[in-house]
């Protein structure tokens, strides 16, 4: 009886681990995406935006593995943290884009070939760092955001302004790619082959302006990742040299980043400058920039008033040296009044 019951619990458990196993081998999805050409469309936009809208297909098909993955290993993710760890752990691997003719309508199919490898999700990193990601994924999310506001306004918009647009909208999806790429490469820990992917931007003399700033800040968030506090720092002065606007891209972030960096270093006043900037720049709900800016001038003001006190500071704990100077000092003047 007992090894009945024995060989069935062995078999239960080969069918979860042969699951598990199954479910966090690379799998290969087909996704499409479909935009009709309308009167005086760029072929380049109309086969941009349908690339656009496969991703998005694929995303959520990618969504479905990550899910039946993550529950396998006992983690339960929200519906948005799902989306998060599906768009970082695809990758595509063929893409096949076909004009069609429909009637007198012209239209463009991209079809993906994806892969989703969820063995690449580390799930004890991805519970620590779930804020961080979260914060990738916002910024990835807003740019495709922006894209499709600037589409509508595009199949809107007639003679010099829809070539305007669309001038517009060719460069911000040609950028976009770019650093969408670089954005799930950090999100999943492949922050060297994200800082390639920049520094070639970065080098290339037609890239100025925002687009500029921004791939100097996204290359010093893969720096801050591997620790590289020198050349993030380096990286973030760029960004912020660069003359930009917050506007398609958060260059504002990197005040964030510069401000951790400050408090780490000790830098306290340097740092609740650099973090209260970025409060001033975001859209005040981000309760973590909040705290870690109370932290930072809580910090400053404790070093200002020990260094009213003559303390040695917050960090500095007791001056030896000048306790000795007094101690040398009264055993003097002591000696002077015995004479």
């Amino acid at each position: 009886m007992i090894g009945h019951i024995l060989r069935a619990l062995c078999c239960a458990l080969f069918l979860l681990t042969a699951a598990s196993t199954a479910l966090a081998a690379p799998q290969t999805i087909e996704a499409e995406g479909v935009y009709t050409v309308g009167d005086n469309d760029s072929p380049k936009i109309a086969r941009d935006a349908a690339r656009q809208e496969a991703m998005r297909s694929a995303t959520e098909q990618a969504g479905v593995y990550v899910e039946s993955y993550t529950e396998t290993q006992n983690l339960t993710l929200t519906k948005d943290e799902v989306r998060m760890v599906a768009g970082t752990v695809l990758r595509v691997l063929h893409e096949d884009v076909t004009p069609e003719l429909v009637g007198d309508v012209w239209r463009y199919r991209v079809h993906l070939v994806c892969e989703v490898d969820t063995s690449k999700v580390d799930l004890a990193a991805l519970a620590q760092n779930k804020a961080e990601l979260a914060r990738l994924q916002k910024e990835r999310d807003e740019l495709k955001r922006q894209n499709d506001e600037l589409l509508a306004r595009y199949e809107q918009a007639r003679g010099t302004e829809k070539a305007e647009i669309g001038a517009q909208l060719e460069e911000s999806y040609k950028l976009g790619r770019i650093f969408d790429d670089a954005t799930a490469m950090i999100q999943r820990g492949d922050e060297q082959h994200a800082i390639a992917a920049l520094s070639l931007l970065i080098e290339d003399p037609a890239v100025t302006g925002n687009a500029r700033a921004y791939a100097f800040y996204l290359r010093g968030r893969a720096y801050y990742e591997l620790r590289s506090d020198r050349l993030a720092l380096n990286d973030f002065d760029a960004a912020d040299r660069t003359p930009h606007t917050n506007t398609p891209y958060p260059i504002w972030q990197l005040h964030r980043y510069r401000g951790q960096i400050y408090f780490d270093m000790g830098r306290y006043d340097d740092a609740a400058a650099e973090l209260r900037m970025a409060w001033d720049a975001s859209d005040k709900t981000d309760d973590e920039l909040w705290m870690k800016l109370r932290r930072a001038e809580h910090k400053a003001e404790q070093e200002a008033r020990h260094a009213e006190r003559g303390d040695g500071g917050a960090r500095g704990g007791i001056d030896w040296t000048r306790v000795i100077t007094e101690v040398i000092r009264g055993a003097m003047q002591q000696g002077r009044t015995t004479e």
